[in-house]
């Protein structure tokens, strides 16, 4: 793509910024460049919350995202990452390990950040770089993302959707988003279990390195599940679709239950086992091992992001001085 031409589509739409469409003001934005009567406007969309997702169904023209979350009053500069959707997610909880195994689809748009006198290019289809997520910083508190449309290519049904996550760089107390490497405190331990999306207990089976997520993909087996916080049941599929979205904030059960499409025909099954994807820095260097652990994630992006997994032993000895004491700060299980 040219890059005068970019920047000329930009700066025409900015001149007629009054026929691009609507402004959002929100965490998730959803549109479609349908609605736009010219193929060279900017619509401008602010996004005032710490994450969310933006569908740009249809996009012609361009975008200018204005990120301003919300942050302390002492802490101005933050960092946003942004993870481009080229497949579907799989549902945070199934039966099947196959779930995952769609085909990755062309992102019909170019990203760029606004600096202070030009664009700098985030993300393209064919930069060479498999990587779906991608980070940038604030400039003195402020942060503009532009998201370019790709030309028309006949009548196709095209959507660029992308999740993002902005965060303060200061880290002034625990942050289990962007926590390293190292195990978990005892308090760090009992915050995760009391405010983690997904606390289960059970073992690790698999682990795999995904270089479009930067991740280690650990697969999680759990036999007890205490919190399942889940994301909505994806769009129905051709062959299968699985249904198990129960959440409780804290038990020692999760209903499961399963049914299965197949050409219109369904038929229940015997209830059989979850398992999760959880995902870890890849610098960590986590692979599948022997032993039972409570695995404690957060949704980030779209995935669960582990934040503590303490073996199981470790765990209920904290528990038990925890309730014994009496400092527990919610009512702590093993």
């Amino acid at each position: 793509m040219n890059k005068m031409r970019v920047v000329w589509t930009l700066l025409f739409g900015l001149l007629y910024s009054a026929e691009a469409g609507m402004m959002g003001d929100q965490c998730d934005w959803t549109s479609s460049g349908l609605t736009s009567s010219t193929e060279r406007g900017v619509t401008p969309v602010y996004l005032r919350c710490r994450e969310g997702t933006v569908s740009w169904l249809y996009p012609r023209g361009a975008l200018r995202l204005l990120f301003r979350p919300p942050l302390p009053g002492s802490e101005r500069d933050f960092k946003v990452c942004v993870r481009v959707i080229r497949r579907p997610d799989p549902p945070d909880l199934f039966h099947t390990l196959q779930l995952n195994d769609a085909v990755a689809r062309h992102f019909p748009a170019r990203l760029f950040v606004e600096g202070a006198h030009r664009l700098i290019p985030l993300y393209a289809p064919n930069d060479g770089d498999p990587r779906e997520l991608r980070c940038f910083r604030s400039r003195q508190g402020r942060a503009a993302l532009y998201v370019e449309a790709d030309p028309e290519e006949g009548p196709i049904r095209r959507v660029a959707m992308f999740k993002y996550e902005a965060r303060p760089l200061v880290r002034r107390h625990y942050d289990p988003a962007t926590a390293d490497c190292r195990p978990c405190t005892e308090s760090e331990l009992e915050l995760a279990f009391c405010t983690s999306d997904l606390v289960s207990r059970g073992v690790i089976i698999g682990s795999e390195q995904r270089e479009d997520l930067d991740t280690t993909q650990l697969t999680h087996s759990p036999a007890v599940v205490r919190r399942a916080r889940t994301s909505p049941v994806p769009p129905r599929q051709s062959v299968i679709r699985v249904r198990c979205v129960r959440s409780y904030e804290v038990d020692n059960t999760l209903e499961r239950s399963t049914h299965i499409t197949h050409r219109n025909h369904r038929r229940k099954r015997k209830e059989r086992s979850l398992h999760a994807h959880v995902h870890v820095s890849s610098v960590c260097g986590a692979a599948a091992g022997a032993g039972e652990f409570l695995v404690m994630a957060r949704r980030r992006l779209g995935r669960y992001s582990l934040v503590c997994a303490p073996r199981i032993e470790d765990w209920v000895q904290l528990v038990e001085r925890r309730t014994s004491d009496g400092t527990a700060h919610c009512l702590l299980q093993h």
